[in-house]
């Protein structure tokens, strides 16, 4: 592992295993007290190695989303459970270690062998906010990278996401939810 004579990296980067379309949770009530999960990110490693998740941004945000926290497992569907998709309360609360942030399973297409990331987010209090994607910055030995997961999250301090304030958030992603 390390750089090429050109200077690239030529080890080991984390990836989302094959083509990922693009998607967002929308989640009502959220704020300082109540926060929302979100999960089924899959990541596992282009070669042989070991990535440690350093930080985890939203991108281009509307407003303000804080990660309160972030995590890996291994994907739950190998053992025949389910991944998180979206929820609430605490990273703990839905079965991840918040200290475990190594991948170091490489890709084999179709296996599932991987990891699972899970983002704990939050907004101000009374406030809305969203994001299209979501930067994960990280470390393979001394070698830092990020990837950009093109899973987002609109989060809403109303008490349902069809409610006006948050229907005017999902607008400004383009988006809008039925009756």
């Amino acid at each position: 592992m390390g750089s090429g004579p050109d200077g690239m990296w030529s080890g080991p980067e984390l990836s989302t295993g094959g083509p990922t379309n693009w998607a967002i949770a929308g989640i009502p009530a959220v704020g300082p007290s109540n926060h929302a999960d979100i999960g089924e990110m899959f990541l596992c490693l282009t070669g042989p190695g070991r990535a440690v998740i350093t930080d985890v941004r939203p991108v281009q945000p509307v407003g303000t989303v804080e990660v309160v926290a972030f995590a890996v497992r291994p994907n739950p569907t190998l053992r025949g459970a389910d991944m998180l998709g979206s929820g609430s309360g605490t990273l703990q609360d839905n079965g991840f270690n918040t200290a475990d942030r190594i991948v170091d399973t490489q890709c084999v297409s179709g296996s599932g062998q991987g990891y699972e990331l899970g983002l704990e987010l939050t907004v101000p209090p009374g406030t809305n906010a969203g994001t299209k994607g979501f930067q994960i910055d990280y470390t393979v030995g001394d070698h830092t990278a990020n990837l950009t997961y093109p899973v987002g999250a609109i989060l809403c301090s109303t008490p349902s996401v069809k409610d006006a304030p948050c229907q005017r958030l999902y607008q400004q992603f383009g988006l809008s939810i039925g009756p």
